[in-house]
């Protein structure tokens, strides 16, 4: 087996994790923000919380600590203070369920772990916070007071009085004691979120597992031919073949090799469509990037002009077209100064004057010591090739 994300990675959050932290935080703020709408936004916590799953699965523990700070801001501008509560329980609860999952732990110890860390953790910060802000515990309280009164009238209507006197005494013996109260509430609130978020998450979090969770070794082969590029810089590979004979396939499995991914001096990826790569509003704000330090404006200039993109730098990535973002995610790796450079059918989706620049880049990489391989099914591609393999 590979060395999980989570367990590999060292030091700053990679490029790669960060995009998952952001697209994983947002899923939660819509989840948290739509709950204002419905009357079951107690429900809602455990789709919010599945996110957090996904991020404690596959990350490290700082992954979630960031979604988890970027989700609690946006939602407590978006919807208060009560919505960035709910941010607390799905990032406590999702996390420790979808680390679970990851180490493959038994569902009692699944359960009982998170059930503890989540409910001490959330009962804690809960008791602390309504300790120091006295002004918001008091209107906390009388909240619950006023809603149980609405509860109250409503079983007497129903001729139900012999059970609203004694909940009368217990309720105004649990706003006395909060300090005791809140957390026994929430241990029993705790117990239904977990086992929900551990049966309704399932199948979500069991399929992402098996997509992108830890893999099998990969083939020898693969390995070998991962091994022989580090050996051979300076060698543009071409990788030809029908239509569903495994040149996607080929490329990602030496992708997932390299423990460089997207990093400085490591390996770079470019992909069939750009738009999944593109993520700065601007020209210079996308090439930048991820990278630290970040790369000086004339650097940036200079890849430009290498793809074919000078007098680019200030333009919006939404208005380019989809040549014109290729050869921007060409010049992104650039920068990265990569050892390594995978080009998976970076050709396909642009006109013939566009293939032509990646193309000649793509050379010139090579020529310069980059380990280059092209997956391509344009057949006078070829001649670029120092050595191709046909599948």
């Amino acid at each position: 087996m590979t060395t999980p994300k989570w367990k590999a990675n060292q030091g700053r959050l990679t490029p790669a994790e960060l995009a998952e932290v952001a697209v994983m935080a947002d899923l939660a703020v819509l989840v948290t923000v739509l709950a204002r709408l419905t009357p079951f936004s107690g429900l809602t916590i455990v789709f919010g919380a599945i996110p957090f799953a996904l991020l404690g699965m596959r990350n490290r523990l700082r992954a979630s600590l960031t979604a988890f700070f970027v989700a609690v801001i946006l939602v407590f501008l978006l919807a208060g203070f009560n919505a960035a509560t709910q941010v607390l329980v799905m990032a406590s609860f999702g996390t420790v369920v979808g680390r679970g999952f990851a180490e493959g732990w038994s569902r009692a110890r699944l359960f009982s772990t998170a059930l503890f860390i989540g409910w001490s953790l959330v009962a804690s910060l809960t008791v602390a916070f309504l300790w120091v802000f006295e002004g918001l515990r008091e209107v906390n309280l009388e909240a619950v007071r006023v809603n149980w009164q609405g509860i109250a009238n409503g079983l007497r209507w129903f001729r139900l009085g012999p059970i609203v006197d004694p909940m009368d005494r217990l309720i105004e013996w649990a706003i006395e004691y909060w300090y005791i109260s809140a957390p026994v509430f929430q241990f029993w609130i705790s117990i239904l979120l977990t086992t929900l978020i551990i049966q309704i998450g399932r199948p979500v979090i069991d399929r992402v597992q098996r997509a992108f969770g830890i893999r099998p070794e990969p083939a020898p082969q693969v390995q070998a031919m991962a091994a022989d590029l580090r050996r051979h810089p300076g060698t543009l590979t071409l990788v030809v073949g029908p239509n569903g004979s495994g040149k996607t396939t080929l490329l990602r499995a030496i992708a997932d090799v390299a423990d460089d991914r997207g990093l400085p001096g490591g390996t770079a990826v470019v992909g069939q469509r750009p738009e999944s790569q593109v993520i700065g509003i601007r020209v210079l704000d996308d090439l930048a990037w991820g990278l630290t330090p970040e790369p000086t404006e004339e650097a940036m200039r200079t890849a430009l002009t290498q793809v074919g993109l000078a007098g680019f730098e200030e333009r919006e990535t939404g208005g380019l077209s989809g040549g014109e973002l290729q050869r921007l995610a060409l010049a992104a790796a650039i920068l990265r100064e990569p050892a390594v450079l995978l080009s998976d059918e970076s050709t396909a989706m642009i006109d013939p004057a566009g293939r032509d620049v990646v193309v000649a880049t793509l050379r010139r990489l090579a020529e310069r010591g980059v380990a280059v391989v092209h997956v391509s099914h344009v057949e006078n591609e070829r001649a670029i090739a120092d050595r191709v393999i046909e599948l």
